[in-house]
């Protein structure tokens, strides 16, 4: 190991897009940094893949209108989007009923089960527009919303089987576990910072509107080459020291001291870092308390994109199948076509430890219930069980279980000592996407500044 050992302004932890973004910040305003990232690449839970010849996304990857911090990087940065492919029929197998309906139309249930549907996203609308995305746990009643998991509140809201399952599917989709494992607040929070429930779960105009012409990862990439010598790869922090005057920030790529650090990976994981002085009870107790969801990414490419010809649009939700939901993916100007899925929640957990092959079969024999035995003869596929990654342990997110937020939230930004926090949980717009990590990696900066003001 070549083992290095310096003194910098401020050493950022993980080199992912909220610490990528923390050190370009602080780059331009004179301030000294070292970005350590754990794995050997930069981006976190953003990477590229390969599939058919062309580059896709194996972590995140939509971008909706009102992200306008990520949308701000790209233009910056010369990465052109791409609006969603959305034409032709989305199909929707849900409570033991498949139906089909364009993008334009509404959800495809029957007249009671959509009016319950309506209803409870009317409930969730209300509570949303009263919560602070900062201070979630500020709402009236924060207690009740928070001691509470999804499932118990949906059971609630709605006798109807078919408006339940919608939104079970959103959840399981939206935080990678089942609606029995996160709390009220928390999805309230993260509807909050994302204009509302309708606006998070829509594709054209909403949070999956658009992606990015070679892949979002590629952003990451800039801002490191940009960085340059500045980031180190391989260099998984093993311990930060403080004392009243600087940190010691010990990583397996050498040592070094700083005014400040930012740790901006998800808080299980930085759980795993040592801390000396040990962190508050608070802190502790949050990350002990905020588990990473479960998801496994999947492309799957074929010759051409015979679902279009079938007039699909390669949408398919379905409460039915292991696999899902499902979204086209093909590439403009190619003839190949792909489309993107997922094992999510509970089948992410169930299927994490089987093999490729397995998943790739079970993928293929979900896609064919719907598509036709042309779903069963791809030209190529391409995976990533995020569960298995060494320096992840999951995705997309964190998701907080009942009682978490009021009682720990409070701990997700406040600095402890000398060290200060980063990362899409923390985020004060959409908490849970790649725009958020970068919005709070601009607020960590700015926080460093202030604190190294003389």
């Amino acid at each position: 190991m070549n083992s290095q050992s310096s003194h910098v302004d401020v050493v950022v932890v993980g080199a992912g897009f909220a610490g990528l973004t923390v050190a370009r910040t602080l780059t331009k305003a004179g301030v000294s940094v070292v970005v350590l990232e754990a794995d050997d690449r930069v981006g976190g839970r953003t990477m590229p893949g390969r599939v058919a010849e062309q580059v896709v996304d194996l972590g995140g990857q939509w971008v909706g209108p009102d992200q306008l911090h990520l949308l701000a990087l790209a233009e910056e940065l010369g990465v052109r989007t791409i609006p969603q492919y959305l034409e032709g029929e989305h199909i929707l197998d849900i409570a033991g009923r498949q139906a089909r309906h364009t993008e334009d139309q509404d959800l495809p249930l029957q007249p009671a089960d959509l009016a319950e549907f309506d209803k409870v996203t009317a409930e969730l609308d209300a509570l949303t527009a009263k919560t602070d995305v900062a201070a979630p746990w500020n709402i009236e009643g924060a207690g009740a919303l928070d001691g509470q998991t999804f499932e118990t509140w949906l059971r609630g809201a709605t006798e109807s089987a078919a408006a339940r399952s919608v939104y079970r599917q959103f959840v399981k989709t939206l935080f990678c576990v089942e609606p029995g494992q996160v709390s009220v607040l928390t999805f309230l929070q993260y509807a909050a910072g994302s204009h509302g429930v309708i606006h998070m779960m829509s594709s054209r105009g909403g949070s999956q509107d658009s992606i990015f012409e070679g892949g979002v990862w590629q952003l990451a990439g800039k801002m490191a080459q940009e960085l340059g010598d500045a980031v180190v790869i391989n260099a998984p922090v093993r311990s930060i020291a403080q004392t009243s005057d600087e940190v010691t920030v010990t990583s397996d790529a050498g040592v070094w001291t700083a005014n400040l650090a930012v740790v901006t990976a998800a808080p299980p994981m930085a759980a795993r870092i040592s801390y000396t002085p040990a962190l508050s009870a608070l802190r502790d107790g949050l990350t002990q308390r905020m588990p990473m969801g479960s998801v496994i990414k999947l492309h799957v490419a074929y010759a051409t994109p015979f679902w279009r010809a079938q007039g699909l649009s390669g949408q398919i939700i379905s409460d039915r199948t292991v696999t899902g939901p499902w979204f086209d993916r093909s590439f403009p100007g190619v003839e190949t076509g792909c489309l993107v899925g997922f094992f999510v929640a509970g089948p992410a957990q169930a299927w994490a430890d089987r093999s490729p092959e397995d998943r790739r079969a079970r993928a293929l024999e979900d896609l064919t219930t719907y598509l036709g035995p042309e779903a069963n003869a791809p030209i190529d596929y391409v995976e990533r069980v995020w569960p298995a990654a060494p320096w992840q342990r999951g995705g997309y997110t964190t998701a907080a279980g009942p009682g978490v937020l009021t009682a720990f939230g409070p701990a997700l930004r406040g600095p402890a000592g000398r060290v200060h926090w980063a990362g899409t949980e923390t985020a004060d717009v959409t908490p849970g996407y790649i725009n958020g990590a970068i919005q709070s990696g601009k607020r960590a900066a700015a926080d460093c500044i202030e604190h190294l003001k003389p």
